[in-house]
């Protein structure tokens, strides 16, 4: 029992010793800094990111990391010679005191740019690729920048193999101008282009139900054309966006016959790209949807997709109905072998609510292609058999009716799924009837998205949309799913889903013929995943543009909270009308997965 206790009591005293130590040890701080030396930087711009201060730690600093700090900074302004030494106070030092000595040198300002061995390239446009100016200092970021950029340019034209030696020649002092401490220095580019570099062959591994040609055709480069490793690159992330690959890889071989030729190896993993989506989702109290979706993107195996969907909408409360679209599609990528990307739709409507009936078959044929890497141009036909119902109509005729839309659409938006930064744009068209027959109305639309950083944390989102859609000649009336609706979660908040605009004697809506909506939002992360929103939405639906008035118009306001995850931000949004008596009472939670817009 003795021998135990006293074991007990030493490890007592083990664990308590380095605590008491810990509490008696304070860390040794500076006191203050002495800079000496003739130099015409300020104490802050010199120590800049050191870490160094009064008051800082002597423990968790070191003076060559605050040497290597004062020399990059002195770098950044041009003085490219400057030496430096860092005197630490001793443990033993009443007064701990950091002394510095600075020599800054010369400083260099930009006389011009010297190339040496260009064939390729004039000098002039080379030289514009600096990012300095002439009579501005010379800094090691603008010179490693430079390097990189005319690299690029050559690797560009398949000189991957070229080199770029730059030398800083000697300074000229400046008399009488910036001071005696100041000189002219010009950058001397020596440059070795070495032979142009070309695409040879290229060999594709790892296939097993997917053709070679999905993936050769993707290449941005052909085997002839110049090695461009930036479009090689893109090409990758192309190949990827296919949706039937795991993982791409590509690596290259000298062709031993030709060292002017590098051959392509593309080894590819393919993916289980059968896929199954079901979904469901709350859009208002008024309204709940499902769908499924199967989807098989490589149907013969050059990259063909078939989709068979089906979705389900039910309406609750005063506008109890449904809304039932199934449909089947298929895609054809490379239509023709051209980058024009083609598709067949064949799609079922039944519609049915209080003041509105439609039932509709529509097949649809469409052709999309990216005019850009942002813009994008779709233009379709449709020919639908369909009759609708509406207001005091007791049943309708079955109509056959063509026709054709087209959009225009501008994405920057990054990322996707929560807009940090960038715009959507779209601009839609469509005209039925007249010489295509049938039902004579038209159709135009447009819709601007922002998104506008403040710093790390906050965005502010708007939207902006408008549409018409009237019939022309003999027709009166426009079909129920080419009119506009507004009201809910995604359009103004703080009313119950669809329930602004025209109305039938019964006070069931019946859409609009003009739009106009605006959404304001002030995006905040608070922490983590975890964000906060304050909106204003306002909006309006009418009959004809004589009606537009602010006494029919929605207007809405409220707060959010968003939690963001790989899926996009999961939404839950309270909104109320304020031009309502008890406007809080009456208000309305929404929820949803991604932004309203």
């Amino acid at each position: 029992m003795h021998l135990n206790t006293r074991i007990v009591l030493g490890g007592i005293l083990l664990f308590l010793l380095p605590a008491s130590l810990q509490a008696s040890f304070v860390e040794p701080e500076v006191d203050s800094i002495t800079v000496s030396g003739d130099i015409s930087v300020s104490q802050s711009k010199l120590l800049h990111g050191t870490g160094l201060k009064p008051g800082s730690s002597l423990l968790r600093i070191t003076p060559v990391e605050v040497q290597n700090g004062i020399v990059s900074n002195l770098s950044a302004l041009g003085y490219l010679s400057s030496t430096v030494d860092v005197q630490w106070p001793l443990w033993d030092d009443e007064t701990a005191i950091v002394r510095i000595s600075v020599d800054t040198g010369m400083r260099s300002l930009l006389s011009g740019l010297v190339f040496k061995g260009i064939t390729l390239f004039s000098a002039d446009s080379l030289a514009n690729l600096y990012p300095g100016a002439t009579y501005e200092p010379v800094t090691p970021e603008d010179t490693l920048a430079f390097r990189n950029a005319v690299l690029n340019s050559y690797s560009e034209r398949g000189y991957i193999n070229a080199s770029l030696h730059i030398n800083l020649l000697s300074l000229s002092e400046i008399e009488g101008r910036t001071g005696a401490n100041t000189g002219y220095r010009a950058v001397e580019c020596v440059i070795d282009e070495n032979n142009q570099v070309f695409l040879g062959s290229v060999t594709v591994t790892g296939l097993e139900t997917v053709r070679e040609k999905v993936i050769t055709r993707e290449l941005m480069i052909s085997p002839g054309d110049s090695l461009n490793m930036e479009l090689l690159r893109q090409s990758i992330s192309l190949i990827y966006h296919l949706g039937l690959f795991q993982d791409v890889r590509f690596s290259y071989h000298d062709c031993p016959d030709d060292s002017s030729i590098v051959n392509l190896f593309v080894a590819v993993t393919e993916s289980r790209y059968h896929r199954i989506d079901l979904g469901t989702g709350y859009i208002s109290p008024s309204a709940v949807f499902g769908s499924t979706r199967w989807l098989h993107p490589n149907i013969m195996g050059n990259n063909q997709r078939l989709t068979i969907g089906f979705h389900y909408m039910e309406y609750f409360g005063s506008n109890v109905g449904r809304k039932i679209e199934p449909e089947i599609t298929y895609e054809e990528p490379w239509f023709f072998s051209t980058r024009w990307r083609w598709q067949l739709k064949l799609g079922y409507l039944n519609l049915s609510i209080p003041g509105l009936f439609q039932r509709s078959y529509s097949i649809t044929s469409s052709f999309a292609r990216n005019i850009t890497d942002h813009l994008k141009f779709i233009a379709g036909y449709s020919l639908e058999y369909e009759k609708y119902i509406e207001e005091d109509q007791e049943n309708a005729e079955w109509y056959t009716t063509s026709s054709v839309t087209s959009f225009l659409i501008h994405d920057t938006r990054s990322p996707l799924l929560n807009p940090f930064r960038g715009h959507w744009m779209m601009a839609e068209g469509k005209l039925s009837g007249s010489i295509l027959g049938g039902a004579d109305y038209y159709r135009f639309c447009n819709e601007a998205r922002w998104f506008i950083p403040f710093g790390d944390d906050f965005v502010l989102a708007m939207r902006m949309r408008s549409g018409v859609a009237f019939p022309y000649g003999d027709d009166v009336s426009v079909p129920p799913d080419d009119r506009f609706f507004m009201g809910g979660g995604t359009t103004v908040r703080g009313y119950p889903f669809n329930s602004l605009g025209p109305k039938d004697n019964d006070d069931n809506p019946i859409g609009g013929r003009v739009e106009i909506l605006s959404n304001f939002e002030a995006r905040a992360r608070i922490i983590g995943n975890l964000g906060l929103v304050l909106f204003t939405d306002a909006g309006g639906l009418w009959k004809s543009l004589d009606d537009i008035n602010l006494e029919s118009t929605g207007f809405g306001v409220g707060v959010g909270l968003r939690y963001n995850t790989v899926f996009g931000p999961i939404r839950v949004d309270y909104g109320f009308a304020p031009t309502w008596s008890n406007s809080l009472k009456r208000g309305k939670f929404y929820f949803g997965l991604g932004h309203a817009f």
